[in-house]
Parts: structure tokens; C-alpha cells; sequence
């Protein structure tokens, strides 16, 4: 049986259903070059943020503890609905009150900013577990769509955050300046003063922006639960054949001629077994078990990575980038962010299966990631702190 050709309205929706998975953390990520100057935390707010965001895990663990106790028993769409409807309560308060602080053990916290992030990264991480499997009432071919989705979560807020700027640079304005003479005369002259420029508009509008972004990944789901045209390319789930047998129970079992029963070999539909088997390459159907060791140390190598890309340097990045302007800080949050949906292409043209080029490739990271720690340690005064280089390479290198 032929795969059906992908609907691009169908794809898109998908897509703009995934942009909702990660929307919330990477748009408040993006805006800390700004936010830092304005909330007590200053520099250590990247490393609260980082804390804030791992305790979120709690929630994807708890529901992965719950599915496992009660298997089949958590339904995907509510869980899809409210993790939508919490994000853009919490995006739109934020578009508020980000800047309230509340005193807490004697010292100033952004208590809005921290507490509504901790429910947006809840949100976030739970969705990797629920978008998925709500995913499978789809053709295989659509799974792409989520992703792509899921890479404009972060492009989507980088492009935003690139026209916005950061300010900071300092630019001339002409201003007339009034002097008292005597008592019956003023002389007034015009001069040009150094002001700071502002960004293009401000971090509330951006989290507005941010929540007209949930409103349209939400809107898309619903979309995606009541179009007729999204329903007829939904396909039969294997766990339905469980159902199918049972409601066949009372019917008379098929016997061949050696007395063995076959009515579940005749009825189960044949081409899910043979779409499953064409749906390989000729590598994977050739392919080898894994060794035991190989997958170890490909687990131990992912963790590494993920512990460095998602807590360690993220809760440095101020004290790495900083002192180089905040024009470094946003160029790294940005570009790092356009990067990761474009590196998830590479595989599509280079083969990077082999173990070795892997580690080699960690290896040159983890290299990378250690300048990087150095210059939060020599901070402020790291190197090339005054020359163009020292930007260049603290942007190139945490990209």
C-alpha cells in the first residue's frame, strides 16, 4: 500500500502546533540580554533561571511515572490543551509584570519572572512527552512537520529578538542647553550629548508578541481536532487491534486443515507489517544489534552534552559573554538558537553514524565549552576584552 502524499495545510498546522512546545522558555531565554540590566539578580539571573528550569523537570517525570503505573490511562489531548492554556496565561502576565520583585530572606527576587517561568518550563518539557504520542493518530510522514515546529520555537524568537536589538550603542543627539548669564538675560546653545540607544521596542511587547505566538499554536491544535479534512488522514493505531480481537471474541474461530486456529493471522490487516518492514532503509533492515558497550557510552556521551548545553553554560552565559557588551550576550542567545534548527539538516547530507566521528566531535566541544567556562572565571576582565576578537570568538564559540 502506496504512503499518502503530505497535505501542506495539514503540515502546517502540525507546524504551528509545535511551535508551542518550546516557545515559552527559549522567548524568556532570548530576552535576558535585556531583562539582566533591569531585575535585582543582574548577572546570576541565568544561573536562576538554569535551577528554575531543571526543577521544572519534575513534571515530565512525574507524568512518565504515572503513564508507567497506569499505561494508557493518561489521555494526550487534555494534557495538550492545558499545557497550551497555561502558556499563554503565563506569557501574557509576563507581558506585565515581569519586572515585580518581591523581598524574600532580605533581598530583592524577581519573583514574577522566576515563578511564571518555572510554569512555562513545566509546560515545555512535559510537551517532548505528550506531543509525541498524540503525534501517532498521524502518517509517519507528519512527524517532520512537529519537528520543524519545534525548531521555530527557537527561530521564531530569535528573528524577533534580532529586529528588537538590544540598544546600548551610543549615539549623538543634538540638545539645547539653557545658562543663566545674569539676572535679565539666559543664553541658550544647541550641543550634541552621548545617549544610549534604545531597543526597537520594549521586553512587554515582545512578550506580547510571544503570546500571540501561543494563541496561534493553540489555535492550530484546535484546528487539528476538528477539520474533517484532518480526520480522514488520521490512521488506525496498533493497540486498536486489541480492540478488534476482543469485539471478534464471540465470533467462531477459523480453523485450517491442521487444527490450528488462524482467524488472527487472517484478519489482522497484512499491510501494517509490510509498511512497517518498507518504511527501512537497507542499512536498518541489515543492520546489527548495537553492543552493549557502544550504547553505554553513547547514553553517558548524550548526557554530558545535554548537561553542558542545557544547565552548565547556560547558567554562565552572562558572566561569559558580559563583559564583551551586550551586544555579545544577544548575538550568542540569537545565533545560537538559528544554529540548532540548522544542524538538525546536517544528517540529511553527512553520515554521522560512525562512533568515532562522534566522539571526536564532543571531544572538539567539549574543548569549545571549557574556553567558555574559563571566561566566565576570568570575568570581568577575560581576554581581549577590549578588542573586536575577543567578541568574535565568545559569539563564534557558544554557537
Amino acid at each position: 500500500m502506496g504512503e499518502k502524499r503530505i497535505m501542506l495545510p495539514l503540515f502546517v498546522l502540525v507546524a504551528l502546533f509545535g511551535m508551542g512546545s518550546w516557545l515559552g522558555v527559549n522567548g524568556i531565554w532570548m530576552e535576558l540580554p535585556l531583562t539582566i540590566s533591569s531585575l535585582p539578580e543582574a548577572w546570576s539571573l541565568p544561573s536562576y533561571l538554569a535551577v528554575t528550569f531543571q526543577v521544572a523537570n519534575i513534571a515530565p517525570i512525574l507524568l512518565t511515572i504515572l503513564s508507567t503505573w497506569k499505561p494508557g490511562k493518561v489521555p494526550e489531548r487534555p494534557i495538550i490543551q492545558l499545557i497550551l492554556a497555561v502558556q499563554i496565561m503565563a506569557m501574557l502576565l509576563l507581558s506585565f509584570f515581569w519586572h515585580r520583585t518581591s523581598i524574600i530572606g532580605g533581598v530583592s527576587h524577581s519573583s514574577a519572572l522566576l515563578s511564571l517561568s518555572f510554569f512555562l518550563a513545566m509546560c515545555n518539557t512535559t510537551s517532548n512527552i505528550v506531543f509525541l504520542p498524540y503525534m501517532a493518530i498521524f502518517p509517519m510522514q507528519y512527524m517532520t512537520a512537529l519537528f520543524v515546529g519545534m525548531g521555530l520555537s527557537a527561530l521564531v524568537p530569535s528573528l524577533i529578538t534580532l529586529v528588537q536589538g538590544v540598544g546600548g550603542s551610543t549615539v549623538c543627539v543634538n540638545t539645547t542647553v539653557v545658562s543663566v548669564v545674569n539676572e535679565t538675560f539666559n543664553r541658550s546653545e544647541v550641543v550634541q550629548l552621548p545617549v544610549e540607544s534604545a531597543p526597537v521596542f520594549s521586553v512587554a511587547v515582545f512578550y506580547g508578541l510571544m503570546t500571540v505566538l501561543m494563541c496561534i499554536s493553540a489555535g492550530a491544535f484546535g484546528l487539528l481536532l476538528v477539520l474533517p479534512f484532518v480526520k480522514k488522514h488520521h490512521v488506525k493505531q496498533l493497540h486498536s487491534l486489541a480492540s478488534y480481537s476482543e469485539s471478534e471474541d464471540t465470533k467462531k474461530p477459523l480453523k485450517d486443515e491442521n487444527g490450528i486456529d488462524s482467524s488472527c493471522e487472517s484478519d489482522i490487516p497484512k499491510h501494517i507489517d509490510e509498511r512497517s518492514r518498507l518504511s527501512l532503509t537497507p542499512q536498518q533492515q541489515q543492520s546489527k544489534p548495537m553492543p552493549t558497550l557502544t550504547f553505554i557510552w553513547l547514553l553517558l556521551l548524550e548526557a554530558f552534552i545535554c548537561a553542558l548545553a542545557h544547565s552548565v553554560l547556560p547558567s554562565i552565559q552572562a558572566y561569559s559573554c558580559l563583559p564583551y557588551g551586550k551586544r555579545a550576550l544577544h548575538l550568542s542567545i540569537c545565533l545560537s538558537n538559528i544554529a540548532n534548527p540548522i544542524a538538525c539538516f546536517i544528517p540529511l547530507f553527512i553520515s554521522t553514524n560512525d562512533l568515532k566521528w562522534l566522539s571526536a566531535k564532543s571531544l572538539l566541544g567539549t574543548g569549545f565549552s571549557a574556553y567558555i567556562v574559563f571566561l566566565a572565571f576570568a570575568s570581568p576582565t577575560p581576554p581581549f576584552q577590549d578588542s573586536a576578537l575577543g567578541e568574535v570568538l565568545v559569539v563564534s564559540l557558544t554557537n
